[in-house]
C-alpha cells in the first residue's frame, strides 16, 4: 500500500495532537512526517519534508494558514483546512483546497479528506510518477522568457538588485528576474545555506572549508565564498546536522 506524507500545522497543541491520533489510528494510508505550530515553521517544514498533504489551520496568530499559502511558490501539496469557523468556506475554495474540515473532527469526514488527496494523486498516475519526481523542478524566469531546471543542479546563487545569478554545476548561469530572499523561500531550506546576505549555497557542491576570515567555502566550480562572521556558527550547526541526519 503506497503511503502518503502528511504534515499538520496549528498552533493549539491539542488539536495537532487530536489529528494526528486520528490519522495514524484510522487512515493508514497517512504517514506522519512532522508537525508546525505556526505559518512561518509550517513554511520550513513544508521545503524540509515535501509532504503529499498538509492539514493546516486556518486561525492562527501572527499568520494565518491562508497568508502561510500565499508565500509558497511552486505549490505541490494537496491541502486540507481545519478550523472552527465556518465562514472561511468561500477563502478556502479560492485557496484550491482539496477539502475544509470543521472543528472538533469528525472521523468520516477526515477519512473523506484522506480519499479526495489519494484521488487527487491517482488522477497524475500516483506518487512516484513524472509529476511526483517534478517536484525538484524550479521555474526560472529571464528578461527572454523562463528555464525549468532541477534545484539539485544549483552550485550558488548570487543577489543582484532585484536579479540573482545562478550558477549551476555545468557551468552554465542564468540571471533570473526574482530576489536572492524569493529564492531562499523557494529552495529547501535543508540543501542550501545563505552564507551572507548576497549569496546562497547548495551544501551539496561544497569541497572545502577554511575558517579564514572567520570562515570560507571552496565550491566545487572553484568558487570561494566567505561566510559572514554572524552566520559562522550556524554555518557549523547546519554542516554537523546535516551530516548525522538520518537517510
Amino acid at each position: 500500500m503506497q503511503r502518503y506524507r502528511a504534515l499538520i500545522i496549528d498552533d493549539e497543541e491539542n488539536s495537532r495532537s487530536n489529528t494526528m491520533n486520528m490519522l495514524q489510528n484510522y487512515c493508514p494510508e497517512v504517514e506522519i512526517v512532522g508537525e508546525a505550530s505556526s505559518g512561518p515553521e509550517g513554511k520550513v517544514k513544508i521545503q524540509e519534508l515535501k509532504p503529499h498533504v498538509v492539514f493546516l489551520d486556518i486561525n492562527m496568530p501572527g499568520m494565518s494558514g491562508f497568508e502561510m499559502l500565499e508565500g509558497i511558490y511552486n505549490r505541490d501539496f494537496c491541502v486540507v483546512f481545519l478550523t472552527a469557523y465556518s465562514e472561511h468556506g468561500i477563502n478556502a475554495v479560492k485557496a484550491g483546497a482539496t477539502d475544509y474540515l470543521m472543528k472538533p473532527l469528525i472521523l468520516s469526514e477526515l477519512q473523506g479528506a484522506v480519499r479526495k488527496t489519494i484521488q487527487h494523486y491517482e488522477a497524475k498516475g500516483g506518487i512516484g510518477s513524472k509529476e511526483e519526481k517534478d517536484k525538484n523542478l524550479v521555474l526560472i524566469n529571464h528578461s527572454k522568457g523562463f528555464n525549468l531546471i532541477d534545484f539539485k543542479d544549483i552550485v550558488w546563487l548570487e543577489a543582484n538588485d532585484n536579479y540573482t545569478t545562478l550558477y549551476l554545476h555545468n557551468l552554465k548561469k542564468i540571471v533570473a528576474s526574482k530576489t536572492l530572499k524569493e529564492f531562499e523561500a523557494i529552495l529547501p531550506s535543508n540543501e542550501f545555506f545563505r552564507t551572507h546576505r548576497s549569496t546562497l549555497i547548495n551544501v551539496a557542491f561544497i569541497k572545502e572549508y577554511s575558517n579564514n576570515e572567520g570562515g570560507e567555502v571552496i565550491l566545487s566550480d572553484g568558487t570561494h565564498v566567505q561566510i559572514s562572521k554572524a552566520r559562522v556558527q550556524e554555518f557549523a550547526d547546519f554542516i554537523k546536522n546535516r551530516s548525522v541526519s538520518p537517510k
